[in-house]
């Protein structure tokens, strides 16, 4: 009878073996790593997304409910509290985030400390303080970034740039004399409070860091405005 002896790996074997499985158990941790990575991009850029939305959402809200709110400006003239530029704006909004009635509220583009750019929501309750005049210092009683990885953004108002304009615009569709040519509104980049009254409509866009454009327009409230320019004209 003739006995087989059991033979085993030799180290070669051994080696070559382990180093196949390295291979695979590497290139296996490898593509998890990358479908890992991929993946955590994903849900950054999803939770940022989702993140600028909420904060466009807040940001429209605000101002669809902007308030025609009269002090007395650094001239000593009636106002409607309405103060912007193509980089920030600051109005009187009957729906502000934080508090509940009216509140003072900004919207400004801020550079944090990584240099990036961020839309800042500023907010002061109006409901034990109501300003009679333009306040030269504001104490914010809070903040808030709503938008950032921002890469450019814009406000931009339509209507009457001056209340003498708006006095002069046909506001109650009267006949013009022969010749004359009615002033009308249009779109512009800076409304300051010497302008005393408030546009009719806001225009904001915001282009982010990965080319995505976004653009809302928002009317004001137009009926409050027209009872407003009426109010004023007497001294215009």
């Amino acid at each position: 009878m003739v006995i087989k002896k059991q033979q085993g790996f030799s180290l070669i074997e051994l080696m070559i073996a382990t180093a196949l499985l390295s291979m695979v158990m590497f290139s296996g941790y490898f593509a998890y790593s990358l479908y890992t990575d991929k993946w955590q991009k994903r849900t950054e850029v999803f939770w940022q997304l989702n993140k600028n939305s909420l904060g466009l959402e807040a940001m429209s809200r605000v101002l669809e409910a902007a308030s025609v709110y009269i002090v007395k400006n650094h001239n000593d003239k009636y106002a409607v509290l309405f103060n912007g530029s193509q980089q920030s704006l600051t109005l009187v909004s009957n729906s502000p985030i934080f508090s509940s009635g009216s509140a003072l509220v900004s919207f400004s583009l801020q550079v944090d400390q990584q240099g990036k750019s961020q839309l800042v929501y500023r907010e002061l309750s109006l409901k034990n303080q109501p300003l009679m005049q333009v306040p030269r210092e504001i104490e914010w009683q809070t903040s808030k970034v709503l938008i950032d990885d921002i890469q450019q953004l814009t406000f931009q108002y339509y209507g009457w740039e001056t209340l003498s304009n708006a006095v002069n615009g046909n506001l109650d569709g009267a006949e013009f004399e022969p010749g004359s040519k009615p002033i009308l509104q249009r779109w512009y980049a800076q409304h300051s409070l010497q302008n005393r009254i408030m546009p009719s409509k806001i225009s904001v866009y915001i282009k982010n860091n990965s080319v995505q454009e976004t653009q809302i327009q928002i009317d004001l409230a137009t009926s409050s405005y027209t009872n407003l320019i009426y109010y004023l004209q007497e001294d215009v």
